[in-house]
């Protein structure tokens, strides 16, 4: 009902009326992590970056069905703004929360994608090293850091 009634303001171009509308999904369903997407979503549309940060950043602070999808929006979203320097912030903060592999990965493959390959081989370089010390043995994210170093 929220996604609808949105579309048709958005059709309208009643935009204050669509954030009042998502401002209102967010409060009846807090955890739902497409609601904040699509929220930040409209702010990044109509090039209010701060206020698209301001709710990625709110988001991410919330208890979310599903916040590895909030996390992956704000991550691209900085890239399209080509904010490197807030993309690996952002990784430095997600890695305080999770020190999953996918995280790490991620991580260096947008290094890589961005021509820093130094970069790139620091954060596997750092991603080898927390493993090891956390003496990481599951065999279903297995990857030999040394052979990519």
């Amino acid at each position: 009902m929220f996604k609808a009634y949105v579309e048709l303001e958005l059709q309208l171009g009643n935009i204050d009326r669509c954030r009042k509308i998502y401002e209102k999904f967010i409060e009846c369903q807090p955890e739902n992590t497409n609601a904040w997407v699509k929220y930040a979503e409209l702010e990044r549309s109509l090039d209010e970056r701060e206020r698209c940060r301001a709710i990625f950043d709110i988001a991410i602070n919330q208890n979310l069905d599903m916040p590895e999808i909030v996390w992956k929006a704000y991550i691209n979203v900085e890239m399209s703004f080509e904010e490197y320097d807030k993309v690996r912030q952002l990784y430095a903060r997600l890695l305080e929360k999770t020190r999953h592999l996918k995280v790490w990965l991620s991580y260096a493959k947008f290094e890589q994608e961005v021509y820093n390959i130094d970069g790139a081989r620091g954060v596997f370089e750092n991603a080898y090293r927390f493993f090891k010390e956390a003496n990481f043995k599951d065999e279903n994210n297995e990857i030999n850091f040394k052979e990519v170093i």
